[in-house]
């Protein structure tokens, strides 16, 4: 029987996606990735391996019946939702959002971590748009963009339907995430389990070594030298994966004010909230900073 996946939870990146993988590949009737974020339905690389190699080389092989995948970029990047489509047809769509100001800076603060950013939060989203110029820029600099929730939503509507799309928001997984992850495997049609909600995912961090992190990160010949000696990819990126996580330690938290955060929602998200209200016929004022 060909495989085919049951479900995709497409994003949006820093809205608890990572905690909510973690919550999900528990139960012993879902199938999810190896390691969360494949990245192959917007890698045009990856992609054109063709979906067996999708298959078998990031999942393991199990007679579960419920196989998905977890992948924040999926929302963003354009030609994800069509490439879905084509390859599965009509799965169920789960998208989380999280109050856009808080989105944004929480992706800042994580494309710092990398040493990827140089600039401060203000200046980076002031010039967003001159920088997302080519792919690499828009996967990481896209602080305000990926924000802007209703136009990718109704690119899933269009290919998937709204009877197959559930948004959940990143507040009710965090505050609720008992309902939440029940009123999710309803949704799905999968069979309620008794999850472990004491798990924690993706806590804030800062590298131990900004050497290391950028070898890990940056493009850079050492790497690709080193790649040259190892030839098998999924061994190198597990060797990434388990570089990145032992360089890893607390962040101190940092916040925005609240004069910044009121700038930030009255410049980019208050049209794009009433939108949102509007179109999921949900109260998001919580969300606002009038």
């Amino acid at each position: 029987m060909k495989k085919k996946l049951h479900f995709m939870c497409v994003g949006v990146q820093k809205a608890g996606t990572s905690t909510f993988h973690d919550i999900l590949q528990q139960h012993p009737d879902i199938n999810l990735p190896i390691n969360k974020e494949t990245h192959f339905f917007r890698d045009r690389d990856k992609f054109e391996k063709g979906i067996d190699h999708y298959f078998s080389y990031y999942f393991k092989d199990s007679p579960t019946p419920f196989w998905g995948e977890i992948d924040p970029e999926y929302i963003y990047f354009k030609d994800c939702a069509e490439a879905i489509f084509k390859t599965f047809g009509k799965i169920k769509i789960i998208i989380i959002l999280r109050n856009p100001v808080d989105r944004a800076y929480s992706h800042y603060q994580m494309t710092k971590s990398r040493s990827l950013e140089s600039l401060d939060f203000i200046t980076a989203i002031k010039n967003e748009n001159e920088r997302l110029t080519t792919h690499y820029n828009k996967i990481h600099f896209s602080y305000i963009s990926r924000s802007l929730y209703a136009e990718q939503i109704e690119r899933f509507e269009s290919f998937f339907g709204k009877e197959n799309l559930k948004v959940l928001l990143f507040e009710n997984l965090i505050k609720n995430t008992d309902a939440t992850i029940n009123e999710t495997m309803s949704f799905l049609n999968i069979p309620s389990y008794n999850f472990d909600y004491s798990i924690k995912s993706n806590v804030a961090s800062e590298p131990k070594n900004k050497l290391l992190q950028n070898f890990i990160y940056k493009p850079n010949k050492l790497k690709s030298a080193v790649g040259k000696l190892i030839p098998v990819k999924k061994i190198k990126d597990k060797i990434m994966l388990t570089l990145a996580e032992k360089n890893k330690k607390a962040a101190p938290k940092t916040a925005l004010s609240i004069d910044q955060k009121q700038m930030i929602y009255n410049t980019y998200f208050k049209n794009e909230i009433d939108t949102l209200e509007s179109k999921l016929n949900r109260d998001l004022s919580h969300w606002r900073y009038e």
